[in-house]
């Protein structure tokens, strides 16, 4: 399924990479099998069923040391729903 870029986010808080997906989280989330495939032109996730979520990332905002966060923790967490600007990888002002 492709995602729109809208709701797409690239997080990094406390050295913890993050995706924020705002949209209705699947009934699968709580199962094991997740994984992330970031590329340089788009990033896919692919659940436990086989389904792939797939979205952008070229001219997306990434925060400044994700790629290397997702390296050193081999993968990223992973957040469904909320909005943009709220969640616990949301940037407070």
């Amino acid at each position: 399924m492709s995602v729109d870029p809208k709701l797409v986010r690239y997080e990094l808080s406390k050295g913890v990479p993050a995706v924020r997906l705002v949209i209705e989280q699947p009934a699968q989330a709580a199962m094991d099998g997740w994984y992330l495939v970031p590329r340089s032109v788009i990033c896919m996730i692919v659940d436990p069923d086989g389904s792939d979520y797939v979205f952008p990332r070229l001219g997306m905002p990434i925060p400044a040391g994700w790629d290397e966060a997702v390296a050193a923790r081999g993968g990223a967490m992973v957040i469904f729903g909320g909005t943009a600007d709220s969640g616990p990888f949301a940037t407070l002002t």
